[in-house]
């Protein structure tokens, strides 16, 4: 039952009743939760040259805010269900710019450590809040645009972290520490949310007994173990190769910063392109089959990217082209909210949505130290083939999803 007013929930307006602040809160707070995070993959050399820190220790605690997110989302995912959406977006978004704030005064190590692991706490729970709102704001026939509409703000975050990460943060002038710092003023956002976001949509799910252990009961044990499976090789794919990009056109291409700012922004918009357009084909063909397209296509491009890398004589213009490819694929991120929505009820969606999609980032714990070796034995070929592998191990396990009363149109 959609939470705006009958009024608004019969507009035939994507955007209308309030939907538009609605959107426009969420997206706006999922761009800036994920600036938050990212931020740090396009200033992590300078902070650790700054701090002294080696490169293993810097991707150890990159992976632990990454694993910070896991804990975040099941706190904020279970807050959510238990008092309602708005209360806790609130305290997500707080709770992240605090991490940022720390970030920009941290003076070694476990300051450091301390700061990304409340950052990743805090951002956590963004993401499933707002898909959770979205499946109850929007109705079934419209869900799949408004998702994409509302993933399409992690590239749009990704390219932003770029400019201020390759274009700002070196400036003598401002500094990594400063744009950390100017990232906490963005908790703002938190005092928008009485504004933006309706009092029916604020509120908690109807139910608020559901205990968390029911996302493994019979009825949504499949549901739960396929999300959790597809989304761990998908942030393993992600965290691999895209994110890991930049420190690989730097070092191993002996490219300026300014250059991959500006292929990181190219690249994003073609990913903005990809999750707005998901969910427009998807509403017209089919969630699970438009998925697996766009996997293929991932892998694709994946393959596309190492060709070229092995071509000593390769332009840069080539190089942008296959992995735009790569940025095309990536619109099955739009597909999970989806999904969530569509699995679970809505006493149970924001625990499900912001555990499963911030506890497969804990596999990154481990992945980025090893990821650090990688690259230093120069060892690109094997980050790309682990994107590949997660691409078509995701094509292959999303067609196990449940159908009927807790799977999905596909």
């Amino acid at each position: 039952m959609p939470l705006l007013s009958p009024a608004a929930a019969a507009a035939d307006s994507l955007l209308a009743g309030g939907r538009l602040r609605v959107l426009a809160f969420c997206w706006l707070g999922w761009v800036f939760d994920f600036y938050d995070l990212i931020l740090f993959a396009f200033t992590k050399a300078a902070i650790g040259r700054d701090l002294g820190l080696e490169l293993a220790s810097v991707q150890w605690i990159e992976g632990w805010s990454l694993a910070a997110t896991a804990l975040g989302g099941f706190a904020f995912g279970r807050l959510a269900d238990r008092i309602g959406r708005r209360p806790a977006m609130v305290a997500s978004i707080a709770t992240f710019s605090l991490g940022a704030l720390l970030t920009g005064v941290a003076d070694g190590f476990w300051s450091l450590w301390l700061a990304r692991f409340v950052c990743g706490f805090g951002v956590g729970g963004e993401w499933g809040i707002g898909h959770a709102l979205v499946a109850e704001v929007w109705s079934e026939r419209q869900r799949d645009r408004v998702h994409g509409l509302l993933q399409a703000g992690s590239p749009v975050a990704m390219a932003l972290a770029a400019a201020v990460g390759c274009f700002l943060a070196p400036l003598p002038q401002v500094g990594w520490r400063a744009v950390f710092v100017g990232s906490a003023a963005l908790g703002a956002l938190a005092f928008a949310a009485r504004w933006a976001l309706p009092a029916h949509a604020g509120a908690p799910p109807a139910a608020r007994n559901a205990a968390a252990a029911a996302l493994w009961s019979p009825l949504h044990r499949r549901a739960s173990a396929v999300l959790l499976a597809v989304l761990t090789l998908h942030m393993a794919g992600f965290w691999c190769v895209y994110a890991e990009l930049p420190r690989v056109l730097m070092a191993e291409r002996q490219l300026p910063l300014a250059e991959v700012g500006w292929f990181q922004i190219q690249v994003n918009a073609v990913h903005v392109f990809a999750d707005v357009a998901f969910g427009f084909v998807a509403a017209r063909l089919g969630r699970i089959r438009v998925f697996v397209a766009s996997c293929l296509l991932f892998a694709l491009g994946h393959a596309a990217v190492l060709a070229v890398l092995r071509d000593d004589g390769h332009s840069f213009a080539a190089f942008t082209v296959a992995v735009a490819a790569m940025g095309l694929g990536a619109g099955t991120w739009s597909c999970f909210g989806a999904l969530f929505g569509r699995c679970y009820p809505s006493e149970l969606r924001a625990t499900a949505a912001s555990t499963f999609y911030a506890a497969a980032r804990l596999v990154q714990l481990p992945l980025k130290p090893a990821v650090a070796g990688l690259l230093v034995a120069g060892a690109t070929d094997g980050l790309l083939w682990i994107g590949i592998g997660c691409a078509l191990g995701s094509a292959a396990l999303i067609g196990l999803l449940p159908r009927g009363r807790v799977g999905m149109r596909g």
